[in-house]
C-alpha cells in the first residue's frame, strides 16, 4: 500500500508520495483529470493499491468553495475509477510549501510541496 498526496489545481496538480517512511514530492501533473488518473496508475505499479489523499480547498472558515465542490466531484470520479480517496483540509498548505521552497511564485515544484503538506497532515491523523 502506498499513500499519494494530491494538491489539485485546474492547471497543475501537485503530487507527493509516502514510501518507506518518507514523504517526497513527485513531478506535478499538467492538465486534465485523465492525466492525473494516468499518473496515479504509474505510481501504483508494484503496490497492492494506493490511497489518494486529496487536498480539500475549504475556506478559512471551513465552508465549501467553488473549487472544493470541483474537488469533491473529482474525488467521486477517482473512487469510481477504483481508488480509495480521503479528503484532507488543505488550508495553508500552499503557503507552507512556499515558505519551504523559498519562492513566492507558484510552479509545479511548489504544488508538489503543498501535496507533501497535505499528505503529512493525513499521516498525522492516522
Amino acid at each position: 500500500m502506498v499513500f499519494v498526496g494530491v494538491d489539485y489545481g485546474r492547471k497543475r496538480t501537485g503530487i507527493a508520495v509516502f514510501r518507506e517512511g518518507l514523504v517526497l514530492p513527485a513531478d506535478p501533473v499538467l492538465g486534465s483529470w485523465s492525466r492525473i488518473l494516468h499518473r496515479l496508475g504509474e505510481l501504483a505499479v508494484g503496490y497492492e493499491g494506493i490511497t489518494v489523499i486529496l487536498g480539500h480547498p475549504l475556506s478559512a472558515l471551513g465552508k465549501p468553495t467553488e473549487l472544493s465542490l470541483e474537488v469533491e466531484k473529482f474525488a467521486d470520479w477517482l473512487r469510481e475509477s477504483g481508488y480509495t480517496v480521503e479528503l484532507v483540509n488543505e488550508v495553508g498548505s500552499s503557503a507552507a510549501a512556499g515558505r519551504l521552497s523559498g519562492r513566492n511564485h507558484r510552479n509545479g515544484h511548489v504544488d508538489s510541496l503543498a501535496a507533501c503538506e497535505i499528505l503529512k497532515r493525513y499521516l498525522n491523523l492516522i
